[in-house]
């Protein structure tokens, strides 16, 4: 599992107040979905008409949290804020890595 991260600072920050409550609810929730299927923080357009709305949409667009894109919606600056594709599946590989290597100890030493 992984985490989409909000900052403390959320609550009031210029931009949230700006967007109102109907269009944060949008981004949490999309930030949530963008986390789950590591989509490095694209919404598809299909995706945000099932959790919102175009207009809250358009608002996070308006205030800056969101960029528009052909098919969909980015979050801003998400690499800089959010764990990628890339990082989650490496540190996947390492925690399975970790988990094989402590396997294979307890079995040398005879334990289950």
């Amino acid at each position: 599992m992984v985490w989409f991260k909000v900052d403390d600072t959320l609550a009031l920050h210029h931009k949230t107040v700006a967007a109102g409550n109907a269009a944060m609810g949008l981004w949490v929730r999309a930030g949530s979905w963008s986390m789950q299927t590591l989509s490095d923080g694209f919404v598809p357009d299909v995706i945000v008409g099932s959790l919102g709305t175009t207009g809250q949409a358009k608002k996070l667009v308006e205030v800056g949290l969101w960029d528009r894109l052909p098919t969909g919606y980015a979050f801003h600056e998400w690499e800089q804020r959010q764990p990628t594709k890339a990082h989650v599946h490496d540190e996947r590989e390492a925690t399975a890595r970790r988990q094989k290597e402590w396997r294979e100890r307890r079995k040398k030493e005879g334990k289950k």
